[in-house]
């Protein structure tokens, strides 16, 4: 997992269990975390893969927290985790096209929160990782978004069009999303308008933020969230950075 980063405030967190109210008036579960003070901080909306909401997702989440983010990762699939890919793929495909408005009201709920400051970024692994896709081209008042080995094929041809800046990390052996079409993501990327950015982890796969004593498979994991903190602090204002001299 992500290593401590020196040069970032770490704040003392809070997190637990929310509720969400859809349109419908049913209510999305969530998990949340933020700093334990009370000042305004960013937003972001954490979005897992096709595993479901797992131990993963939250420890990010308090990480995002301690680096000065108040953060919700809503639960696509109401509490089902997936144990094998098989498992995943049947709880996708019950998903269906229910996922967006899912992450939609998530970043809604984060806007008019009165912790958030309005500055609002999405950020998904996998899954999770398109519909944060989907995100910065749907919603025009997105600052960021965090893609780690999401799926762009259906957005090709599209984010030129892009309405927020996309960070996309993937590993140089990335399994499911075949080399050309990387490419030919990262190529609309940098013909675009606005500073995405496309990184390419070398020798790594996929799951970055899995646990591992692995020395090797920790640098990657470190790398990646060093990129996104510093992406991050490019788009979302808040007090996240150490003090010169403190």
């Amino acid at each position: 997992m992500p290593v401590y980063q020196p040069e970032h405030v770490e704040y003392t967190i809070v997190s637990g269990r929310i509720q969400i109210a859809l349109g419908d008036g049913n209510l999305l579960p969530a998990y949340w975390a933020h700093p334990d003070i009370g000042d305004l901080f960013p937003g972001i909306v954490l979005v897992h893969d096709w595993w479901g909401l797992t131990d993963v997702e939250r420890h990010l989440s308090s990480l995002f927290a301690q680096a000065g983010y108040y953060v919700i990762a809503p639960d696509l699939f109401d509490g089902k985790i997936a144990t094998s890919p098989q498992e995943a793929y049947t709880l996708v495909e019950q998903l269906g096209a229910g996922g967006y408005p899912r992450v939609d009201t998530a970043l809604q709920a984060l806007e008019t929160h009165a912790r958030c400051n309005r500055h609002v970024a999405a950020v998904g692994l996998g899954l999770g990782g398109t519909l944060a896709l989907q995100a910065a081209l749907t919603r025009t008042d997105l600052e960021a978004a965090v893609v780690y080995y999401g799926f762009p094929q259906r957005f090709l041809g599209q984010f030129s069009r892009a309405k927020a800046p996309i960070l996309a990390l993937y590993g140089s052996n990335e399994p499911h999303v075949p080399v050309e079409i990387r490419a030919a993501f990262e190529a609309e990327l940098a013909a675009g308008d606005l500073p995405h950015q496309f990184v390419t982890l070398e020798g790594a796969w996929r799951d970055f933020f899995n646990p591992t004593d692995s020395p090797r498979l920790m640098e990657y994991a470190r790398q990646a969230w060093s990129h996104t903190l510093n992406f991050l602090e490019r788009f979302l204002e808040g007090p996240r950075r150490r003090p010169e001299g403190a």
